[in-house]
């Protein structure tokens, strides 16, 4: 069978083509079932690709903490609070907003709520103030989502990157 160099163009094109529809037909039955039973549990915190306007973080001792976008930097100012944050651990903050996602825990958790530290957030394209009540215990770090009524659990350690007030 002798084919000329145009013929074997289409061969070969067609050939990637047939196997990059078979891997994408494929794909879906392969990894799709895996990677939903892995993050079933997984809720982020914010809508994926969200960009944050304002975050303000208040504590039960009138703490508060105000961060607003001013163009591409942040501005932030707080009531009992003295902070020296730099641009990039401002920026650090807002990723580790946007990136955090938590176990969804069941409903009735008891816990106090006096310890509890409100964090409102003002996102684009979002007309309604997004609410969470954060409660940092020793272990774990339990956050509540007003809007969708839901409990997440994170590692204690996240703590220390959505708050940045050190004395709670």
């Amino acid at each position: 069978m002798k084919l000329s160099r145009t013929g074997w163009n289409n061969v070969i094109i067609f050939s990637v083509m047939i196997i990059i529809i078979i891997i994408n037909t494929t794909n879906d039955k392969l990894f799709s079932d895996s990677d939903n039973q892995a993050n079933a549990g997984q809720q982020l915190l914010l809508p994926e690709h969200s960009v944050i306007l304002a975050l303000v973080i208040k504590t039960a001792d009138d703490k508060q903490l105000l961060f607003e976008r001013v163009g591409r930097s942040w501005q932030h100012t707080g009531k009992g609070v003295l902070l020296s944050l730099t641009d990039q651990h401002v920026e650090q903050l807002m990723f580790s907003w946007q990136q955090a996602s938590g176990l969804v825990q069941a409903s009735d958790v008891i816990i106090d709520e006096s310890k509890g530290v409100l964090v409102q957030i003002d996102i684009a394209a979002n007309e309604q103030r997004q609410q969470f009540t954060l409660y940092p215990l020793t272990d774990q770090l339990l956050i509540y989502k007003h809007a969708s009524d839901t409990w997440l659990a994170f590692p204690a350690a996240i703590a220390k990157q959505l708050i940045p007030i050190t004395q709670l």
